[in-house]
């Protein structure tokens, strides 16, 4: 399943992540990786979710959210 198609609230392990090598770095740094528990905290009506992570709060848009597969946790 993809991190776009998930629901506020819902809690998720990132399995992998498929975009290009800049983004993929940038994903990381911001502390998205393989095997990071996420909560979406927030959709936006374009389609974004906002995701905690730890203590962060992170906007990732639909584009990247796409690129993103996760596991139900």
């Amino acid at each position: 399943m993809l991190l776009h198609t998930l629901a506020p609230g819902a809690v998720a392990r990132i399995r992998s992540i498929s975009a290009d090598a800049p983004v993929a770095l940038r994903l990381r740094e911001m502390g998205l990786r393989p095997g990071t528990r996420v909560r979406v905290a927030g959709r936006a009506a374009s389609g974004a979710r906002v995701v905690a992570v730890g203590g962060a709060r992170i906007a990732v848009d639909r584009q990247t959210s796409a690129l993103i597969e996760v596991d139900p946790a």
